[in-house]
């Protein structure tokens, strides 16, 4: 990492003895570096706040609080100005609590010139590349931020591109994800595993950007050809998704989410608990809003034979603890009013 040509060379000595104050500041002066001093912690810390530096000399033993407490007063206002502690082969204890607290560096005393200037360096030195450090992650953040967006954007635009394909699914990958997610919060999802069901809920049919018009429209029974290349769909969204997605379990709940519990979806052909849980949730919400949707083929159902058609296949098509907490949420809050424009979250 290349560290700036200059740092910013200001330090705060804390010392109860005025002569070895003067003294250090002296020393510390002749090396181009800009000091400000105090003689007890309490003096220290209300100086510091009016005027912070990088780096906090500060002795053990003083009058008042002392330096333990100083150490632990600034990493607690400012964690990343770096500390060196001044201390006697009697303060032991005291010392391992403030390197516990945080600080950076100590010396003893009798003061050596030669020692106090190499922790000097040594701790500037590493004041900068900590602070480089935090401007690196900061700006690699933004970058993630503005690709995080680029994604999201790009996401949306294959939703729609799907669903403008097939007039009769418009809306059908929002209702899924808001289905999905009130099941979510029924189950008490911590919100990072939420959020990841509503993404792979979002995308779970982006597969069927590669099927055929004639398939996705078809008013007829498909051939068995045409069932064959439609079951391909959720192999192709989580082969088009995977170079842009690195979580392992929304890829999972898009490739899996036609599986049934007793064993005879696909493409995988899992039963049980061995099919993922994002999935089992997004094939309960898919399934519903299928029925409840007109589609070329068929008229909709109304939502109350829709959940009876999920009471009838839970434990054969569907996860049978899933079923009763969806039908109850359905049941005490029909949908309507929940949107399905929403961007996705």
């Amino acid at each position: 990492m290349k560290l700036a040509a200059s740092i910013e060379r200001k330090l705060t000595i804390v010392d109860d003895e005025p002569f070895l104050r003067d003294v250090l500041s002296r020393a510390a002066r002749s090396w181009d570096f800009d000091c400000q001093t105090a003689g007890t912690a309490e003096e220290a810390l209300a100086l510091f706040e009016r005027n912070p530096t990088p780096v906090v000399v500060t002795d053990l033993r003083m009058p008042g609080r002392g330096g333990a407490w100083l150490v632990n007063e600034l990493q607690k206002r400012s964690p990343e100005t770096a500390i060196i502690v001044i201390t006697a082969w009697q303060d032991e204890d005291a010392l391992a609590a403030c390197l516990q607290a945080g600080a950076h560096y100590f010396f003893l005393k009798p003061i050596k010139f030669d020692e106090f200037r190499n922790a000097l360096r040594v701790t500037f030195t590493m004041h900068q590349v900590r602070r480089e450090r935090e401007r690196y992650r900061q700006r690699l953040q933004r970058k993630t931020s503005t690709l995080r967006r680029t994604f999201l954007s790009a996401i949306d635009s294959l939703v729609r591109t799907l669903e403008a394909r097939d007039p009769y699914t418009s809306g059908h990958s929002l209702r899924v994800r808001d289905y999905a997610g009130r099941l979510a919060a029924a189950l008490d999802f911590p919100e990072r595993l939420a959020k990841k069901l509503r993404l792979a809920a979002k995308l779970h049919d982006i597969g069927k950007v590669g099927m055929p018009e004639g398939i996705l429209n078809k008013t007829t029974p498909l051939t068995v050809r045409e069932i064959v290349e439609m079951r391909d769909h959720p192999v192709i969204g989580e082969r088009i998704l995977s170079p842009i997605i690195r979580s392992r379990s929304v890829l999972r709940g898009i490739r899996n989410h036609h599986e049934r519990w007793d064993g005879g979806g696909y493409p995988d052909g899992l039963s049980g608990d061995a099919i993922p849980l994002l999935a089992r949730i997004i094939a309960v919400a898919d399934c519903f809003d299928a029925l409840t949707s007109v589609r070329a083929y068929r008229a909709s159902l109304p939502f109350e034979p829709a959940l009876e058609v999920l009471e009838l296949e839970a434990g054969a098509h569907f996860d049978p603890a899933l079923v009763p907490v969806f039908v109850e949420l359905i049941r005490n809050q029909p949908p309507g009013g929940f949107r399905s424009d929403a961007g996705l979250r």
